[in-house]
């Protein structure tokens, strides 16, 4: 049979998670800098202590969660992109679901993905991770739009992606409710009108 894990190894590993979640919210609010223990350790609401008990250093700490960020967003695209690609070639329907999608993203998560890509010239050791996300998010994006018949999908997905995100900087500076669903809607229409053949 089976040994179960200890019922304490489940709530360290709860913990961990915990402060983890709170440096991706702290981190979006205020920044790598104003990522501190104490930050941190307040988000979580636990004790300051708690944070050098399961990592070593902030620089540990912060590094985690911005592979977590990673993670978590690349995964998040492969899902909104693979609902971008219709089976039944009704184009404009799979626009309007992805423009959806992307007007509910969550905030937070947003704002620590703009972060990471800040911090490349200053935190070195940050741009492998900027790097594996964006290929990712580019080679997603290029799968699907190959699929959907569109002429040059690795630039096309370059483009798309740079206007996504163009868009998602900007709504978290000022989000304008509606309006930035048909601005979007609009945006995207015309990129794939330039890519798709004449016949589509």
């Amino acid at each position: 049979m089976p040994i179960r894990p200890p019922k304490h190894r489940a709530a360290a590993q709860a913990r961990r998670t915990t402060l983890l979640e709170a440096a991706i919210d702290v981190i979006a609010e205020k920044g790598i800098d104003g990522a501190t223990h104490r930050a941190i350790a307040a988000r979580a609401e636990m004790p300051l202590s708690t944070t050098s008990y399961f990592f070593a250093s902030i620089d540990e700490l912060v590094a985690e969660a911005m592979q977590t960020i990673a993670a978590r967003l690349i995964g998040q695209v492969e899902d909104l992109i693979s609902g971008f690609v219709s089976v039944d070639g009704d184009v404009e329907g799979s626009i309007e679901r992805l423009v959806e999608l992307l007007t509910a993203s969550r905030p937070a998560e947003i704002a620590a993905e703009f972060e990471i890509y800040l911090q490349c010239r200053q935190r070195p050791e940050l741009q492998a991770t900027a790097h594996h996300m964006m290929a990712s998010f580019e080679q997603t994006t290029e799968a699907a739009l190959r699929a959907m018949g569109v002429n040059q999908p690795g630039e096309a997905a370059r483009v798309m992606i740079a206007l996504l995100d163009g868009f998602a900087l900007h709504r978290l500076a000022w989000p304008r409710g509606d309006a930035d669903r048909r601005v979007l809607l609009g945006g995207v229409r015309a990129l794939m009108r330039a890519y798709l053949p004449d016949d589509r």
